[in-house]
Formats: C-alpha cells, sequence, structure tokens
C-alpha cells in the first residue's frame, strides 16, 4: 500500500505545522456547538463589563476601517 500526498511525512514541513497544531484543539472548541455557546456568552460578559471601554474600541475600529476602505477606493480611482 503507498501513502497518500496527504498522509506522507515530510520532515521540512514538521516544524512549521507544529506552529499551528499548538492552538488546532482551541479552534475546533470553537467550531463546535458548546464552543459557539461559550464564545456568545464570553463576548456578551466582556460587553457588558465595561461598556465605555468597548464603545471607545469598537469607535476606534471602524474609524479605522473606513480609512482602509477610503485608501482602498483612492487606490482604485
Amino acid at each position: 500500500m503507498s501513502k497518500s500526498k496527504k498522509s506522507q511525512n515530510f520532515p521540512e514541513r514538521k516544524c512549521e505545522s507544529e506552529v499551528d497544531d499548538i492552538y488546532a484543539p482551541q479552534k475546533r472548541y470553537l467550531k463546535s456547538k458548546k464552543g459557539k455557546k461559550a464564545a456568545i456568552k464570553a463576548r456578551k460578559a466582556y460587553d457588558q463589563r465595561d461598556p465605555e471601554r468597548r464603545r471607545r474600541q469598537k469607535r476606534e475600529y471602524m474609524k479605522r476601517k473606513r480609512a482602509e476602505k477610503k485608501a482602498g477606493l483612492k487606490e482604485y480611482y
């Protein structure tokens, strides 16, 4: 039986994949039903803990996004 290309072990790829594999269980958890529910609960708790700080963060984020969009449009025309 020959191995498929995906299952072959390449030593040069092993080092690169180890970094990504550190967070693999967390990524898998966040995709699960339980993980999604926990993320929503954490997001709500964070928003309610300090609403003024959260508003400031959202304002800065949207300001940055609008500037990026505007810069992108300038390059386009």
